[in-house]
């Protein structure tokens, strides 16, 4: 399979992926910060795998969240 057509096909998934999120983050009354759109966006994009996108979110929450 053609490369570009390959990462265009995942940069789809991706968006889907994200904008599910948010759907369903919006119907339990929450919304994304811009910095967190921002880190969705790379992901999508594909500057960042999935595991980076995920530490980079936790450093966005509260330190309440992670438990400590």
């Amino acid at each position: 399979m053609n490369p570009s057509r390959t990462d265009s096909i995942d940069s789809a998934r991706r968006s889907t992926t994200v904008e599910r999120a948010r759907q369903s983050s919006q119907l339990e009354g929450g919304r994304s910060s811009r910095q967190a759109r921002a880190l969705q966006r790379r992901w999508v994009d594909g500057e960042l795998t999935y595991a980076e996108f995920g530490a980079e979110l936790d450093l966005l929450r509260p330190t309440v969240d992670r438990g400590r």
